[in-house]
């Protein structure tokens, strides 16, 4: 059969007449299958995920981004980001009332429009509470669906990769991108893009109101908390940035350790390597901790400073606004309204602290999707390629030839038949070629 090193066993098997009358996997019992068969029946027809399984380089995307990914459910976005507007105006007139309650009720002695103040007020909290309700039921059925669309695409060009792919890159690796890597962008898009928008439109709203009552009183105001504000989340942003990044890719190394140690436990076990295996895993852990240390420690400071500038904001405007009011410029519901809207300021602020980690994690994601889906198939196929049909399972080599770059022949001149169902041996010395026979098939 062969003419080089690499000698052939071969022999039926108690499967190969059922599989040459066309019963594939035959040599699974009767009832197991029946089984099967009605677990697959009682399965819900799900809709065509639009996976394609050829290799062509057009496929591969290196210009992966949150931007073009989020692009096809534009008017999806536009919808949820209207119930965003709706609930951030409810909320954002409760300070209006509040002044008008303080100033055209108490300070007035007129009940009846205090009274009318607080209805309002509550009319307004349960106009908010509904658009969040919608809007978060919305928003989520939409990220699963991104998040699914995504994980089937990332699956799919897993699968279009050659064998050496899977040589050069790690299991564990590739796990992280089809778990943590897409679980950091569902975090990402659930909690961070539309509260993102949330917060973005609350200091919007706020910033024309607070021109709206004084002008001199909101310069001053933001000339207190928007300079050190602005500062403190520049270096931020420049310090979580590269702390994220290196978080994820502990995070790779982790798993890859893991999956490569439980893959090889039994070869771990026969040459006695467990305490060397749980020290090198140590190691990685703590890594993994190191990372996260670092990453926390910008965290942390940011965190109460910005609360810091918050306070020092109010004790301003507090002595500010005082003064006004002593001087009649402004009421004391107004002065009332002031606070409530400064406190409503720095509220959104510290949210952007939390959405910013979230934003930096799935930053880091979207860099190592990216890099994943610019990798082009080593093999592609050609323009208008035949789809491969239904096969009989039949395996022939005739004088099959083969060298790797090096241009040194591995194979020489070989010829190989195997029948559907038939199982073979390939034995040889080392390097006889026994891989690349598997290989080339498997090709």
């Amino acid at each position: 059969m062969f003419q080089s090193p690499v000698g052939m066993r071969s022999g039926p098997t108690s499967v190969q007449a059922a599989a040459q009358a066309g019963l594939p996997h035959a040599e699974v019992p009767g009832d197991l299958r029946a089984r099967v068969e009605r677990v697959l029946a009682d399965e819900p027809i799900h809709p065509d995920p639009g996976v394609k399984w050829s290799r062509t380089t057009d496929e591969s995307d290196s210009r992966f981004g949150l931007g073009r990914f989020l692009w096809p459910h534009r008017y999806r976005l536009a919808v949820a980001f209207l119930l965003v507007a709706a609930e951030t105006v409810a909320l954002q007139l409760g300070p209006v009332l509040t002044q008008i309650g303080v100033d055209d009720g108490i300070l007035a002695g007129d009940r009846s429009v205090l009274v009318l103040a607080a209805v309002a007020y509550v009319a307004l909290l349960a106009v908010a509470a509904g658009a969040g309700a919608i809007r978060t039921a919305f928003t989520g059925r939409l990220g699963e669906r991104l998040m699914e669309r995504l994980r089937v695409r990332t699956f799919e060009h897993m699968q279009r990769q050659q064998m050496d792919f899977y040589t050069t890159e790690r299991a564990g690796v590739l796990l992280t991108r089809m778990t943590s890597d897409i679980e950091a962008l569902s975090v990402l898009f659930n909690e961070g893009i539309v509260n993102f928008a949330v917060q973005g439109l609350t200091l919007v709203v706020i910033t024309v109101l607070l021109f709206n009552y004084d002008p001199l009183l909101a310069l001053i105001t933001l000339a207190a908390a928007v300079p050190p504000t602005l500062a403190s989340s520049m270096w931020f942003r420049r310090r979580a940035a590269a702390d994220y990044r290196n978080v994820r890719d502990r995070i790779g190394d982790l798993l890859g350790n893991l999956q490569e140690s439980l893959a090889g436990i039994r070869v771990i076990a026969a040459h006695d390597r467990r305490d060397a295996n749980v020290a090198e895993h140590r190691r990685v852990v703590n890594r993994h901790r190191d990372a996260n240390l670092r990453a926390s420690r910008a965290n942390s400071l940011y965190g109460p400073g910005s609360e810091a500038i918050g306070i020092a904001t109010q004790a301003v405007l507090l002595a500010v606004g005082g003064a006004m009011t002593a001087s009649g410029r402004i009421t004391v519901g107004e002065l009332a309204a002031y606070l409530l809207f400064l406190t409503a300021f720095f509220a959104p602020v510290q949210a952007l602290v939390q959405l910013y980690n979230s934003y930096q994690q799935g930053g880091a994601a979207i860099a190592k999707l990216r890099e994943l889906f610019g990798t082009e198939p080593t093999v592609t196929d050609r323009p208008g390629a035949e789809v491969l049909g239904e096969v009989r399972g039949e395996i022939v080599l005739d004088g099959v030839c083969f060298s790797y770059r090096d241009g040194q022949r591995v194979l020489h001149d070989v010829s190989l038949h195997v029948s559907p169902g038939e199982t073979i041996a390939l034995v040889g010395e080392t390097g006889a070629g026994k891989s690349t026979v598997a290989r080339l098939i498997a090709r």
